[in-house]
C-alpha cells in the first residue's frame, strides 16, 4: 500500500544518511566533467567558491561525475534495455495518464471504464493509513477530496500493482519510498505550478509522475538495488550506488523504458535530464527556455519528495536548498536564479505557500 510506511513510522532523524563508496572513475563511458571543473569553466562557481560545507561532502560535490545517455557505450544502453525487459508490459492507463486524465472529468471517465483498477484507488484511500473520518465511495469523491493531481498518483499507482505482487518485503518498502517521492512531487509540482504562473501546470505535474520510472526498472531489474532506497539515502547517496552498482542510473534507465513503452517525447526527455541540476553547475545547463525551466522545477519537485519519502518532511519551512547535508541541492539555488525563477525562491519562502503544502501533506495522511 503506498502509505504504509507512514503508519509505522514518525518523523525520521535527519542526520540518519547512509554512507556510499566513492564512485570508481573506471567505468566504459564518458562521463560528465566534475563539478569542480564545471564550476571553473563556467565563471560562477570556482573551486574555492564552494559553499562551507563539510570537507567530506565538499569533496562529494567535486568529484562526481553523472552519466548521461547520449555517452553511454553499447554494453551500458544493452544493459538498460535488459533491465527494461524484465518489466512487464506497461498498463493502457499509464499512456492515458503521459498525454492527460488532467481533469476531474477526464480521470473519472477513464477510471469508470476499469472497476478493477477503480477498486483498488477506492481500497487504498479508505485504508488506514488514511484514517479518513468518513470513507470514500466514489473516484469524484477522492478527487474532491484528495485533489486531481494526488489521485492520478493512485492511479498511477495501482496500474503497476501486478509488476510488483511477487516483490521481496526489501523490494516492496522501496517501491513504496520512490512512489511516496512521486505522489509528493507530482502534487507539489503542480502546487508550484499553479502558483507560479507556470503555463501547464497540470504538464508538469504529469511529467513529475514519471520522475522515478528508472527507479521501478532498477528494484524491479536487479538484485539487491533495494538498498539504494533506504532511510535516510540522498539523490546523491543514490546516484553514485546506482552508478557503481550497474554502470547507469535512473535518469538512463528511466528515459529508456519511457521510450519502450511510448511515452510522449516530452516526457522522455524530461526524465532524461532529470538528474542535470545535480551535475551541472547554474549556467551549464545546455537546455532552452522552457526545457531549462522545467527540468529545474521538477528537480526541486522531486528533492521535496525525496525529503518526504526518505527523511520524513512534514514542514516546508525545515527545506533548506543550502542544507550542508543534503549535497544534491547546493546548487539548486542558482539553477533557479540562472532559468529566471526567483519567485519560485519567493514562493518557498513564502508563509501562505508553505501552509498550502504542509494542508496538502496532511490530507494525504504523509
Amino acid at each position: 500500500m503506498l502509505f504504509g510506511l507512514f503508519g509505522r513510522k514518525k518523523k525520521k532523524n535527519a542526520d540518519k544518511r547512509p554512507k556510499t563508496t566513492r564512485q570508481s572513475s573506471e567505468s566504459t563511458s564518458k562521463p560528465s566533467k566534475p563539478l569542480g571543473k564545471l564550476f571553473d569553466e563556467s565563471g560562477h562557481w570556482g573551486t574555492a567558491e564552494l559553499p562551507q560545507v563539510p570537507q567530506e561532502e565538499q569533496a562529494s560535490l567535486i568529484d562526481f561525475d553523472l552519466l548521461v545517455a547520449s555517452q553511454i557505450d553499447e554494453t551500458q544502453a544493452a544493459k538498460a534495455q535488459q533491465l527494461c525487459k524484465k518489466l512487464p508490459d506497461p498498463h493502457p492507463v499509464q499512456s492515458k495518464l503521459a498525454s492527460g486524465l488532467d481533469t476531474s472529468k477526464e480521470l473519472v471517465e477513464t477510471l469508470a471504464a476499469d472497476p478493477g483498477l477503480t477498486a483498488t484507488v477506492l481500497r487504498t484511500v479508505n485504508s488506514a493509513a488514511f484514517a479518513l473520518t468518513s470513507p470514500i465511495s466514489s473516484v469524484q469523491h477522492a478527487v474532491n477530496y484528495l485533489g486531481v493531481s494526488f489521485v492520478r498518483s493512485l492511479v498511477s499507482q495501482a496500474a503497476t500493482a501486478n509488476q510488483t505482487k511477487d516483490c521481496s518485503e526489501a523490494q516492496k518498502t522501496a517501491l513504496q519510498r520512490v512512489w511516496i517521492s512521486t505522489a509528493v512531487a507530482s502534487a507539489f509540482a503542480s502546487l508550484l505550478g499553479q502558483n507560479a504562473g507556470h503555463s501547464r501546470p497540470s504538464v508538469l505535474a504529469t511529467k513529475a509522475l514519471f520522475f522515478n520510472l528508472g527507479d521501478l526498472g532498477l528494484i524491479l531489474g536487479e538484485d539487491g538495488t533495494d538498498a539504494w532506497y533506504t532511510e535516510g539515502m540522498t539523490v546523491m547517496d543514490r546516484v553514485k550506488a546506482q552508478q557503481q552498482g550497474c554502470g547507469l542510473n535512473s535518469s538512463i534507465v528511466g528515459s529508456t523504458l519511457a521510450r519502450n513503452w511510448g511515452l510522449p517525447e516530452e516526457i522522455e526527455r524530461a526524465i532524461a535530464n532529470s538528474l542535470l541540476p545535480l551535475a551541472k553547475a547554474p549556467g551549464q545547463l545546455a537546455l532552452k527556455d522552457d526545457e531549462l525551466k522545467d527540468t529545474v522545477l521538477l528537480y526541486l519537485a522531486g528533492r521535496i519528495g525525496d525529503r518526504v519519502a526518505y527523511r520524513g518532511l512534514r514542514d516546508l519551512s525545515e527545506f533548506n536548498l543550502e542544507a550542508a547535508e543534503e549535497p544534491g541541492t547546493h546548487f539548486l539555488k542558482g539553477h533557479l536564479e540562472a532559468s529566471d525563477q526567483k519567485l519560485v525562491l519567493q514562493l518557498l519562502s513564502d508563509t501562505a505557500f508553505r501552509k498550502k503544502f504542509n494542508r496538502l501533506l496532511a490530507s494525504l495522511a504523509i
